[in-house]
């Protein structure tokens, strides 16, 4: 899944902030996206860009240790249709 990011998810939901303009993610199957790079919270949260925003910590509250950057979940709107 390399060059997949969450923004082309349909778990994936982003949101830019006006004022400054950074982005925040969330994802509905429960993984905690953040920028990876970023050590010091709530600025992990935040993203110039939304597809710096991966997976970081699974659903379960632990460390999400990826191969790629995102979950073996990931699921594309056009692979959703029946």
């Amino acid at each position: 899944m390399a060059g997949f990011h969450c923004t082309e998810c349909i778990y994936g939901s982003f949101a830019k902030n006006e004022e400054t303009g950074m982005y925040q993610g969330s994802c509905s199957r429960g993984y905690t996206l953040a920028v990876p790079h970023v050590y010091k919270k709530p600025d992990m949260f935040f993203a110039n860009n939304p597809d710096d925003l991966v997976p970081v910590v699974d659903p379960f509250g632990k460390e999400y240790l990826r191969r790629s950057n995102v979950c073996d979940r990931f699921l594309r709107p056009k692979d959703a249709r029946p």
